[in-house]
C-alpha cells in the first residue's frame, strides 16, 4: 500500500493549477526591464541637448557670429547658399551662422523649460500636498483659488503677468514695452503653471493619504509634517517626475508660441522660439525655408522626446504603485 505525502500532494496541485491571462500579463509586465528603442534614442537627443544646454558659449560652436559677407548677399536680395560646412544649418537674414543660435537656444529653452516645472512643482506641489492631506476648509480654498487662476485665458493671463514683470523704461524715461529676460519669462510661465501642477500633486497625494502605511504612521501618533515629508512626498515624487517631462515640453511649445507673438526672448539671447519666429516671414520662408524649419524640427523633436519619455515613465511607475 503506497502513501502519498500530504506536502508532494500539494506542490503537484499548486503546479498544475491554470494561471488566468491577466496573471501571466501582469508577470510578463513585471518582468519586462527594457523601455525599448524608442526610450533610448530619444533619452540620447535630451542628452545631446541638454549638452548643448550644459556647454553653451563653450562649445566649438557655441558663440554666434554674424558672417557679414552673406549678410551683406542678403540686404542685396541675393540669399546665398542654405546649407554648407561653414554653415551646416544655413544663416539667417542677418547673418546669424544657425547652428550655433541652435545651441544657444537650446540652453535658454531647456532653462525655461526646467526652471519653469521646478519652481511649479515646489509652490505647486507644496500646496497640492497639503492641501490633499488636510482636506476640509484648507482644501477647499486652495482649490478655489487654483480653480479661479485656471480660469483666466491662458494667453492673457501669461501676457499680464509679462507685463507686470517685464516692462522697462529707457534713458528717458518711456515705456519700451515687454523687455523680456529669461528668467522673467520662467517666472511668468512658473506662476502659470502652479495651478495645474496643484491638481495633479493634489491628486496624488490624495491616493497615497489612504494607504495602510499613511494610516499606520498616524495611529502612531507621527505628526502631519513627517507622514508629508517621509511617507507622502517619496512616493508622490515619482508620478511627479513622470508628468515632469510632460509639462516641460509644454512649457517649451509656449515659449515659442510667445516668441512669434513677439513677447518672448528679447535681446541678444537666442531661444528655438525666437528662432521659429526670425524665419516666420513669407519672403523669408521663399528664399530659404531653413531659417524656420530647423528651430521648429529641434523643437518638435525635443518636445516628442519629454512626451515620450514622461509616458513611459508614467507606464512604468504605475505598474510598481500597485504593489504598494
Amino acid at each position: 500500500m503506497s502513501m502519498t505525502s500530504p506536502s508532494i500532494t500539494l506542490q503537484s496541485s499548486i503546479e498544475s493549477a491554470p494561471v488566468s491571462d491577466a496573471a501571466k500579463e501582469a508577470v510578463a509586465r513585471s518582468n519586462k526591464k527594457s523601455f525599448g528603442i524608442p526610450f533610448w534614442i530619444f533619452s540620447g537627443w535630451l542628452g545631446i541637448v541638454l549638452i548643448c544646454a550644459v556647454g553653451g558659449k563653450h562649445l566649438p560652436r557655441g558663440n554666434v557670429k554674424v558672417d557679414y559677407l552673406t549678410s551683406a548677399l542678403i540686404n542685396d536680395g541675393k540669399w546665398t547658399h542654405v546649407f554648407s560646412w561653414k554653415h551646416p544649418l544655413g544663416v539667417d537674414p542677418n547673418g546669424n551662422d544657425w547652428l550655433s543660435a541652435a545651441i544657444q537656444g537650446a540652453r535658454n529653452s531647456m532653462i525655461i523649460a526646467f526652471a519653469t516645472v521646478l519652481f511649479g512643482f515646489v509652490m505647486g506641489g507644496g500646496l497640492g500636498m497639503i492641501s490633499g492631506y488636510t482636506r476640509g476648509r484648507v482644501d477647499t480654498v486652495i482649490s478655489f483659488i487654483a480653480t479661479v487662476l485656471l480660469s483666466f485665458p491662458p494667453l492673457l493671463f501669461i501676457i499680464l503677468l509679462l507685463t507686470i514683470l517685464a516692462v522697462g523704461t529707457n534713458s528717458s524715461g518711456v515705456a519700451q514695452g515687454l523687455q523680456s529676460t529669461v528668467w522673467k519669462l520662467s517666472a511668468s510661465l512658473a506662476i502659470l503653471s502652479i495651478p495645474t501642477l496643484f491638481r495633479v500633486v493634489r491628486a496624488s497625494t490624495m491616493q497615497f493619504a489612504s494607504r495602510e502605511f499613511v494610516l499606520a504612521a498616524r495611529a502612531m501618533g507621527a505628526k502631519p509634517r513627517r507622514i508629508l515629508m517621509r511617507e507622502i512626498l517619496p512616493n508622490v515624487v515619482k508620478p511627479m517626475a513622470a508628468f515632469g517631462f510632460v509639462a516641460a515640453g509644454t512649457v517649451m511649445v509656449i515659449e515659442g508660441g510667445l516668441s512669434y507673438l513677439g513677447i518672448g526672448v528679447a535681446g541678444s539671447s537666442w531661444a528655438w522660439g525666437k528662432m521659429i519666429a526670425t524665419g516666420s516671414g513669407l519672403t523669408i520662408l521663399k528664399k530659404a525655408p531653413n531659417v524656420a524649419l530647423v528651430p521648429i524640427m529641434i523643437l518638435f523633436i525635443t518636445v516628442l522626446a519629454f512626451n515620450f519619455i514622461g509616458d513611459k515613465l508614467r507606464e512604468r511607475l504605475e505598474v510598481k504603485q500597485g504593489g504598494i
